[in-house]
């Protein structure tokens, strides 16, 4: 019988077997040994069951994360990458390529429209660079008040030099005219209320000025015998003048002078 057995039983003469803790050979472990043995593995049992789940997860996290990126080898293609933009579409060969984008003609800066206040005030300036449109201005409310004044006297000769020709031998017709009626006039002017430019041109040299004058005026017309038979004393009105002056720029000393007379 192998020694192994004869170790762990013994036959009797009954043929029975002999439990083993009756022999007690000494080569058994004594009993309080597995009593530590009990103790490790209840121990064992109690650990942090947290920690072992999160040690399953973190295991299955980097299985999955091996087998999705893996390695590659030099032969292996390389992987496209899905944030990168799409490639252009492929254009035939025989298809023009486009010309590149150029810059857009900026506008040109044309000026003011030659029929406009503006651009007629730009040729005039460009004629005469002295004029000076406030200057000029001022200047005809003063020059507008002496005429007026002179054709209610019938006094045109002192303001002659501002008027054309024509018109002076216009006004001088008509004051005579008047005589010849046994009729005199009388204005005044309170106030020039407005003096503005209204239109403007050159033509060649000649320098062409609308002026728009509005001012209170009292106009009084008296018969041979001194009596009113126009107007009423004291009594001012709204008069609305539109006088052109014109002048030869090329002209040395050449004065604005009025070619024409409106209302």
């Amino acid at each position: 019988m192998p020694l192994s057995f004869h170790c762990c039983f013994q036959y009797a003469k009954t043929d029975s077997l002999i439990p083993l803790r009756r022999l007690s050979p000494p080569f058994l472990p004594p009993i309080p040994l597995f009593r530590n043995v009990n103790r490790a593995i209840i121990s064992f049992m109690h650990m942090d069951i947290d920690l072992i789940v999160y040690a399953v997860i973190a295991a299955v996290f980097l299985g999955r994360l091996w087998v999705v990126l893996g390695t590659r080898n030099d032969d292996e293609p390389q992987r496209p990458n899905p944030f990168a933009p799409p490639p252009p579409p492929a254009q035939h060969q025989d298809a023009p390529l486009a010309a590149p984008p150029q810059d857009a003609p900026r506008p040109m800066h044309l000026g003011p429209p030659p029929n406009s206040l503006a651009g007629g005030l730009a040729q005039i300036q460009a004629v005469d660079p002295t004029f000076d449109e406030k200057a000029f201005l001022q200047e005809r409310r003063d020059v507008f008040s002496t005429i007026v004044s002179a054709y209610a006297a019938g006094n045109l000769n002192s303001v002659s030099e501002f008027l054309s020709p024509a018109l002076l031998a216009h006004f001088q017709q008509a004051v005579a005219a008047r005589a010849a009626a046994g009729q005199s006039a009388q204005t005044r002017i309170s106030r020039i209320k407005e003096a503005e430019v209204t239109a403007a041109r050159a033509e060649g040299s000649q320098a062409f000025v609308t002026v728009k004058f509005i001012s209170d005026q009292e106009n009084i017309l008296r018969d041979a015998g001194g009596s009113v038979i126009g107007g009423e004393e004291g009594k001012y009105e709204e008069v609305v003048d539109i006088w052109t002056f014109a002048r030869d720029t090329q002209a040395p000393g050449a004065r604005w002078v009025v070619v024409e007379t409106g209302g």
